[in-house]
């Protein structure tokens, strides 16, 4: 089993700090205003909820072995088989990539994205830098950011993946 890190940058972790810090005093607010327990503890309860749930499906690393790549999250992973898909580096993955429904830069871009070059793509990685796209045999195209991409894609090859210039 590889095991491949992926650092968050800069933007994912000042959109997230902002984000905790906006979410804290609208917590605050709520809870310090009038209003009935029926409105305030419910909303003060989904913007914590909302919150927590963010951080809990960011990509936290990721792991090849027995020919799959596993996406380790802060709670729970993805698999993504590699035998017969094929993995390239994109430097330009993430341009234009419009978010479809996931978090688009709160600790991570994860979820299901679109754009003209790749078409509709699931999105696991906490920085925009050093793309690499994977096109399993069967499903929908993956795109991961790491902190050292050729070593990653040299162990998905020797899983079986096939390299695409």
């Amino acid at each position: 089993m590889h095991t491949f890190a992926t650092s968050m940058s800069n933007a994912a972790r000042w959109i997230g700090i902002s984000t905790v810090m906006i979410t804290v005093v609208a917590i605050a607010i709520v809870m310090n205003r009038d209003a009935p327990a029926t409105i305030g503890v419910p909303l003060a309860g989904v913007l914590a909820l909302a919150l927590a749930l963010a951080y809990g499906i960011s990509p936290l690393r990721y792991e090849i072995g027995g020919g799959r790549l596993v996406i380790r999250r802060q709670v729970g992973r993805s698999t993504v088989e590699l035998r017969g898909a094929v993995i390239r580096p994109d430097s330009e993955a993430f341009k234009g990539l419009v978010r479809v429904i996931g978090n688009g830069g709160f600790f991570a871009f994860d979820g299901l994205f679109y754009s003209r070059r790749l078409g509709m793509v699931k999105v696991a990685a906490r920085h925009r830098d050093h793309g690499v796209v994977i096109q399993p045999p069967s499903g929908r195209a993956v795109v991961v950011s790491l902190d050292d991409p050729q070593a990653f894609i040299a162990a998905a090859v020797g899983e079986g993946a096939l390299l695409s210039n």
